[in-house]
């Protein structure tokens, strides 16, 4: 490697290769005799050695934190996959058992009146949801007791009800937007449902599967129209078929849950054919449908 030596006579600097160490000769500029010093070449070279492996454990630090970096970003995305996905578990067993409970008193309902109680029930002028029938069925008889038929669903005294709000109508472990206590079931009425206009079936007039019946179908659109739990309101099978059943689910990602006459919660894909979920509402449709669809 070059030095830099500069003549003590004329002082001109010039570059010197390590080779001329400990050379004389005369200057190249003004003639005089000069010697070249001994070069520590062996100390240079350490130098430049240092130097260079100085910038390596550089870049391979930066090139390090990257990595790390790079992992722990992925490893951050990858858990909150994961986080979402067992959120959603969770979320799916929460409804499913709501479900199940809900579908249960339905049908000890039924089996004490001789139908499933009547999506909503006229007393006077007055309306009342099938939630407030089935509340006895669902150990909620304090808040039955104080609830009066003899008024409507939305006055004082029942809207004071109306806040107490049993948990089983909603599903409690996703979070919320709004604090409206309204219920995240609904029944599906009209044509060829459990509950047409002429007026609620009896679990023994389904001719159809009963586990491939549904009684009760989770959506949350419905409730964020703002009504209360105690408000006579379900879907019509009429304007669900029109929409393709978009309208189901919200609670869920990728799809809603359901209880079928048989006791039983399923969770069924947004993916699933309208025309299957069309056949699962039917009493007495005689339709055809695999033995694994709602598993």
């Amino acid at each position: 490697m070059p030095f830099l030596f500069t003549c003590p006579h004329c002082q001109t600097s010039t570059q010197v290769e390590d080779c001329y160490s400990g050379h004389e000769g005369a200057c190249v500029t003004c003639g005089k005799p000069i010697k070249i010093p001994e070069f520590d070449v062996s100390r240079a070279a350490s130098s430049q050695k240092r130097s260079k492996y100085g910038v390596s454990k550089v870049i391979g630090t930066v090139l390090a934190i990257l990595i790390i970096f790079s992992l722990g970003f992925l490893l951050i995305r990858s858990g909150d996959r994961v986080m979402q996905r067992m959120s959603n578990n969770r979320g799916v067993s929460e409804s499913v058992s709501n479900l199940r409970k809900i579908v249960a008193a339905l049908n000890a309902y039924a089996s004490d009146h001789g139908t499933y109680p009547p999506s909503v029930m006229t007393v006077g002028r007055n309306k009342h949801s099938w939630r407030v029938l089935i509340l006895p069925y669902l150990q909620e008889n304090q808040l039955y007791d104080q609830y009066d038929l003899e008024q409507p669903w939305d006055s004082e005294t029942n809207m004071a009800v109306a806040y107490q709000f049993p948990a089983v109508f909603q599903n409690q472990r996703l979070p919320r937007t709004d604090a409206v206590q309204h219920s995240d079931y609904f029944l599906v009425t009209g044509p060829g449902t459990l509950f047409p206009s002429s007026g609620p079936l009896s679990p023994t007039d389904v001719t159809d599967d009963p586990g491939q019946t549904l009684l009760l179908v989770e959506a949350r659109s419905m409730g964020n129209w703002g009504s209360v739990w105690t408000e006579p309101i379900d879907f019509k099978v009429e304007s669900l078929s029109v929409k393709g059943f978009n309208e189901l689910g919200g609670v869920l990602e990728n799809g809603f849950a359901a209880g079928t006459v048989d006791g039983k919660g399923h969770f069924i894909s947004k993916s699933t054919d309208p025309a299957v979920i069309s056949a699962l509402f039917t009493a007495n449709g005689g339709e055809r449908l695999s033995d694994d669809v709602l598993d």
